[in-house]
């Protein structure tokens, strides 16, 4: 690896310029060791380090000034190599050329010597090196195991080193030996003992950087003979040099230098803010530094206000500390749960209660686990990060980090140009042009551009009417409420003119209308207040009857019926209510007429909260169903079911939810509202005669005996119930067994209008 090459974001430095972390220093002391060292002895020089601490820096360093002082220097790197004929065809290639290069005249045979010994190689078995160095380890030589033409070619006191000694004089050969750890382990030992044993050559040093944790581990998991991977180094090496940790002032230099040069946009003084949690290790740093430096698309969409920095580091940490976290993280509401407001009140109401509740296991460490961090060191840096977040972080943390996972379809800084060049001409087609050019040059869905738009239009006018509220002055309040206005002109637009119209978009719109519906003393306040009356029944007009069923549940009476508030802003909730219901009751009610003609509808409603519209539609007294022409529909699909099975069985189904419904309710209908619905006596006729119309299978006979009894004693007229020849039957049945004493099954007994409680 020349000095030359490798540029990159990850290059090891080359420049002592560049020298952040004083590692020129570092390189400066090893290249004394090696310049001390007699030139007739050789020496092996271990520098450790973890991943990315700057070992390669020190290696290149090194290399410049031992080059300097007129040695014969060059990098041998074996991770690439996976067998030991390989690895050392590899050294003599790097170690010919080195010599070459220096213009020492060497035979250069070695290598035809080689292949023919290849065959050689093979039959006695190199792997013996490595499975008999425990026993023979600590003799002067290990063996004289001349493993090929290269051992041969350098022997000791061969005419190849004279030559080399002869024409370095006081220098020497220097072999960097760079990434040990990531060499295949099975080679690891090896390589080392032929460095001690075999390449003892005068002249040679040989420096190594490697992570010696990692090192001495694979040495004792490839032979556990030697116990201490530690214990086999210390014999391998003459000096060991650790590499120090990163100081404050290096570890400043070094970011202010990277966002200097990738990022210069990233605001310097936001690095004090969270300076106490950046990695200690230079590699993640700088890894850190050029993940910013990727979002530099996505942060020149946004005005310098829009962004809070401390969140734009703690998320990109985050994210590299471990991704599969980072990803469970943005899952759903899980961000809020563990790291934001939802955490701090559960935290606050923790901090009150007993012992046993504070003892409960926080969520952070649940989502570590679950995201498969093993990694004590990963584990710690992630709960110190979420601390960091939990106390530092805005409530657009969530924000930041779907900009680096999924950037927003809008920001900010766009729809306000959106929104300036709508108020300068305020026609549809601006509004149709801008989604499809923001989609085309954001590269996402249109359909995410529209979902986004609508978000920012009702973000930005709630805050207008925030504003409005909190203004001192009239000229202010007027300010922001026009803005408001103009808003609610947009969103129509949006809404009606795009054809955008959805559940959830309405349910939204209505629910700012009801927050803000107490505003009203100013004039503009009151202008406002009417666009809303306007707008909600309008898209509510223009809603399919599909859509209705569902508008129809957002606007139906709820809990807030009985709201603690003044009673003034009660009686306007219920008046905006009844003026959206006007015109979705009666939509919605139709497409549950016509909901029970589908096969085995009327079942799917026994389902605990599903089809919540429908039943409020069909079972409430006040239903339109009960009041209007609908009513008559109603009755001549249960005719149908005279003729038509698939009918019968709804209709067979409906007479058994009625019953249930006086039993216990359906679902969010009351047995109350079931009760009074079946006051009418021509629909519980209808419905019985119907469902009695065909034979009934023996077994089920009690059922329908059952639900008669059940609608007798809620008033409806036993005549209108006529039993058929086989009810009749089971029901003579039933009592006579009933007066001898005999049990019912559960399944079958019924009781009649006499027997009931």
């Amino acid at each position: 690896m020349s000095t030359d090459t490798a540029k990159g974001y990850d290059s090891a430095q080359a420049r002592r310029e560049d020298d952040d972390l004083d590692r020129w220093r570092f390189a400066a002391e090893i290249v004394e060791v090696v310049s001390a060292t007699p030139p007739d002895w050789s020496a092996r020089i271990g520098i450790f380090g973890k991943w990315g601490e700057g070992k390669t820096t020190v290696l290149r360093f090194s290399e410049q000034m031992l080059k300097a002082s007129g040695n014969v220097v060059f990098n041998f790197n074996p991770w690439a190599l996976q067998t030991w004929d390989g690895l050392w065809q590899e050294f003599g290639d790097c170690l010919s050329e080195a010599l070459s290069a220096a213009e020492i005249r060497f035979d250069s045979s070695w290598k035809e010597k080689a292949k023919k010994s290849e065959k050689w190689l093979d039959s006695t078995g190199v792997g013996q090196l490595a499975e008999g160095a425990a026993a023979l380890f600590g003799r002067e030589k290990l063996y004289n195991f001349a493993f090929g033409a290269l051992t041969r070619w350098l022997k000791y006191d061969g005419a190849q080193i004279r030559t080399i000694r002869e024409k370095l004089k006081e220098k020497r050969i220097v072999v960097l030996i760079d990434d040990l750890d990531r060499c295949a382990p099975n080679l690891v030992p090896q390589l080392l003992l032929s460095l001690r044993e075999l390449l003892d050559l005068p002249a040679f040093t040989f420096i190594l950087a490697f992570d010696d944790e990692i090192v001495a581990r694979s040495i004792v998991q490839e032979n556990p003979a030697w116990d201490l991977g530690a214990d086999f180094l210390e014999k391998i090496l003459d000096f060991r040099f650790h590499l120090p940790p990163i100081t404050k002032s290096q570890k400043q230099r070094l970011v202010d230098r990277a966002l200097a040069k990738y990022c210069d946009f990233v605001p310097s003084e936001s690095v004090v803010e969270v300076e106490d949690t950046l990695p200690d290790n230079p590699r993640k740093l700088k890894s850190l530094i050029r993940s910013l430096a990727a979002l530099r698309p996505q942060v020149a969409r946004h005005d310098p206000d829009e962004l809070n920095w401390v969140d734009m580091w703690l998320a990109q940490m985050l994210r590299l500390e471990s991704y599969p976290f980072f990803e469970r993280l943005l899952a759903e509401n899980t961000l809020e749960a563990v790291l934001g407001e939802s955490y701090r009140i559960s935290k606050s109401l923790q901090d009150r209660l007993s012992q046993e509740a504070k003892d409960r296991e926080d969520p952070l460490d649940k989502l570590i686990n679950e995201a498969g961090v093993r990694d004590s060191a990963s584990i710690d840096r992630i709960r110190r990060l979420s601390e960091a977040v939990r106390s530092r972080g805005s409530f657009r943390f969530r924000y930041v980090c779907e900009l680096a996972v999924r950037p927003h379809a809008v920001t900010w800084k766009e729809f306000r140009a959106l929104l300036a060049e709508w108020k300068a001409d305020k026609r549809v087609e601006i509004l149709k042009e801008w989604i499809t050019q923001q989609a085309t040059n954001r590269n996402v869905p249109a359909e995410d551009v529209r979902s986004e738009l609508f978000e920012s239009i009702l973000v930005r006018r709630n805050e207008c009417l925030s504003a409005a509220a909190e203004s001192s002055s009239v000229e202010e309040h007027a300010s922001q409420t026009r803005g408001a206005g103009e808003l609610t002109e947009l969103c129509e637009q949006f809404l009606l003119g795009l054809a955008e119209l959805n559940e959830s978009r309405f349910r939204k719109i209505y629910g700012q209308s009801t927050y803000w519906i107490g505003f009203r003393k100013n004039p503009s306040d009151e202008q406002l207040r009417e666009q809303e009356r306007t707008l909600l029944p309008k898209l509510a007009k223009s809603a399919s009857g599909p859509l209705c069923l569902e508008l129809f549940e957002i606007v139906s009476p709820t809990a807030w019926e009985i709201d603690p508030s003044e009673e003034s802003l009660v009686k306007l909730k219920r008046a905006l209510r009844e003026s959206c219901l006007s015109v979705i009751a009666p939509k919605a009610a139709e497409q549950a007429v016509g909901f029970l003609s589908r096969q085995r509808s009327v079942r799917s409603l026994s389902e605990r909260g599903r089809f919540i519209s429908i039943k409020r539609c069909l079972f409430q007294p006040d239903s339109i169903v009960w009041k209007t022409e609908l009513r008559s529909r109603l009755f001549e699909w249960i005719e149908k079911g005279c003729v038509d099975l698939a009918t019968y069985e709804n209709v067979r189904d409906l007479l058994s939810l009625l019953a249930q419904g006086l039993e216990r309710g359906v679902d969010i209908v009351s047995r109350e509202d079931i009760s009074k619905i079946l006051v009418d006596n021509e629909f519980v006729q209808r419905v019985w005669e119907v469902a009695t119309s065909r034979p009934i299978q023996y077994r089920m006979r009690s059922l329908f005996l059952r639900a008669r009894s059940l609608l007798i004693k809620n008033g409806s007229p036993e005549h209108l119930l006529r039993l058929t020849d086989e009810l009749a039957s089971r029901l003579a049945e039933e009592k006579a067994q009933k007066r001898q004493g005999e049990p019912l099954p559960d399944s079958q007994s019924t009781q009649n209008e006499q027997d009931l409680p």
